[in-house]
């Protein structure tokens, strides 16, 4: 993990995915570049306070956040980016111009709605990116990673590299990795395929092939700082995953959700 990526709007739930990602860096050794993307509609983000509507100036709400990560972590080495057009396009541009590892960012925008889990951004970030995203939900705070939850159907994947960000997990903060096995009808395992379970510490079985009923039962016994969870076509997270929001009532989850990609 050398490089991330931690797109801001401006929002709370921003400053919230900018510490936790300050604090993987540091822990990773890896660089920060924080980017925001100026709509061609809308040249500045507005929110309303007492004295009327005024305007965020982006620079400067990304460079007082500078100044408070580096407060906290000296060493970290972080980089900004101000982009004009669409997010989710610019996005993909530095992931591969910067080689980056991972994105880091909050599951809610400006507008936040306690009836969303995913926000339009978050949501097609998820669905169409090629590297793996961390989502943070609003307002959660960093305490370290001691136990993962990786909820799964199926325990093995085709490439190697997807696992990647979780087995970097392990090296750096050993925690305890446990499987939720989520249905009954796992999928037949391909010819050329990796278990996961080299990951994975202890291994619990859910029937249930309900994903919302079943986290939400599993994560309220076992007291998790990390949700992991793969993108496969025509998985649960692809059917929870709308064309723009995901509502809560389909998904959510109070403590960051690691997405691993690669399982097209």
């Amino acid at each position: 993990m050398n490089h991330i990526i931690v797109p801001v709007d401006l929002s709370k739930n921003s400053k919230d995915a900018l510490r936790y990602a300050g604090n993987l860096a540091e822990h990773a050794g890896a660089d920060i570049m924080i980017v925001h993307c100026i709509s061609l509609l809308h040249k500045a983000v507005k929110h309303i306070t007492s004295k009327g509507e005024i305007e965020k100036d982006p620079q400067k709400w990304i460079l007082k956040r500078i100044k408070k990560l580096k407060g906290k972590h000296p060493n970290l080495n972080i980089d900004f980016k101000i982009l004009k057009g669409d997010v989710l396009d610019n996005i993909r541009r530095l992931v591969e111009v910067t080689n980056s590892d991972l994105v880091v960012l909050g599951t809610q925008g400006v507008n936040e709605n306690p009836e969303t889990f995913l926000g339009s951004i978050s949501g097609s970030l998820v669905k169409t990116t090629d590297i793996p995203v961390l989502l943070i939900p609003p307002g959660y705070k960093y305490n370290g990673i001691d136990k993962i939850v990786f909820a799964a159907k199926n325990t093995f994947v085709r490439y190697m590299g997807t696992l990647e960000p979780i087995i970097q997990m392990n090296q750096i903060f050993k925690p305890h990795v446990q499987l939720l096995h989520l249905g009954e009808q796992p999928d037949p395992i391909p010819e050329q395929s990796f278990s996961i379970l080299q990951v994975i510490n202890d291994i619990t079985r859910y029937g249930n092939d309900n994903f919302n009923e079943s986290i939400n039962e599993y994560l309220t016994q076992y007291h998790a700082d990390l949700l992991c969870v793969m993108r496969r076509k025509r998985g649960f997270l692809e059917k929870l995953l709308g064309p723009s929001s995901t509502l809560a009532s389909k998904f959510y989850t109070n403590i960051p959700i690691l997405v691993l990609i690669g399982e097209e």
